[in-house]
């Protein structure tokens, strides 16, 4: 979908983070501010930070402090998902084996837990 500054305000907001970096934005959000007093005045006081070295230095580390926490929660959110789909994993086998030394055949097991053949004959050969 495509992002229309135009109408609506929040995604004005959010482009304002990205226009320093993006002239096209840049522009665009210049445009809206002409009609939007409270986006003019973000837009004075985005300039004069840019001006003062003490305090963009000081932007520039919270930004990166912010980035950084959410890489941390990003890298979190990936491991834990990975711990499920191990441990999903996991699950599958142990029925599987189970399956197997009940003598349910390898192909209805593959079928019921979604495992490969393949697998499941690997799994029969182990248990043999």
């Amino acid at each position: 979908r495509a992002v229309n500054p135009q109408d609506n305000e929040l995604e004005r907001w959010l482009l304002l983070l990205e226009a320093d970096e993006h002239e096209e934005i840049r522009k665009e959000l210049e445009a809206i501010a002409m009609q939007d007093p409270v986006m003019k005045r973000a837009f004075d006081e985005w300039e004069d930070l840019s001006r003062d070295e003490k305090k963009w230095v000081e932007y520039e580390s919270r930004r990166k402090a912010i980035l950084d926490e959410m890489a941390v929660v990003r890298e979190a959110e990936i491991r834990q998902q990975k711990a499920r789909e191990e441990g999903l994993l996991e699950g599958k086998l142990l029925v599987a084996k189970e399956m197997l030394a009940e003598e349910e055949s390898p192909e209805r097991i593959a079928k019921l837990t979604k495992l490969p053949l393949e697998e499941i004959e690997k799994l029969k050969q182990q248990l043999h």
